[in-house]
């Protein structure tokens, strides 16, 4: 059964000029850095810093949930299945009758990016079918350091 989680991802939404869904504002945090084992970044081999790949796009609102099972059988199947791949978040608004979406993807290295997205990694990788829902492609992704991640689930 799979389960989607909508989560802060510390102040990696304040960035990009995001606010987490009401939902997500109700559930409690509680912060790694008072654990005594806790990293202040998620899980990556070799001690480095998780990489998080951020891109953006727009659908019809009345195109939404049909893009969203596309995406999420598509895009979100081909991102989970790279290896070096920590987990995505998928972020959704509506607004004036269009939805857009966000997809967050989080990686060990740029190197595993790249095993997803090629030697041009700075580009996005646009599905076979997303020109069929996307009335706003955004061509090129944005890639940030991830220095701090809390999760409750």
């Amino acid at each position: 059964m799979k389960r989607r989680i909508w989560s802060a991802m510390g102040g990696a939404l304040l960035l990009l000029g995001l606010r987490a869904p009401a939902a997500a504002a109700r559930v409690p945090t509680r912060s790694l850095l008072a654990l005594p084992d806790a990293s202040s970044s998620p899980r990556v081999a070799r001690g480095g810093r998780a990489i998080a790949r951020v891109w953006r796009g727009r659908t019809l609102a009345s195109k939404a949930d049909e893009y969203a099972r596309y995406l999420d059988d598509s895009g979100v199947a081909k991102i989970l299945a790279t290896r070096g791949n920590l987990g995505v978040t998928i972020l959704r608004r509506e607004e004036k009758g269009e939805t857009e979406f966000l997809v967050m993807s989080f990686w060990e290295s740029i190197e595993a990016v790249r095993r997803f997205a090629g030697r041009d990694y700075g580009k996005a990788v646009i599905l076979p079918r997303d020109r069929e829902y996307l009335i706003r492609v955004e061509p090129n992704v944005v890639h940030y350091e991830v220095l701090r991640e809390e999760i409750d689930r």
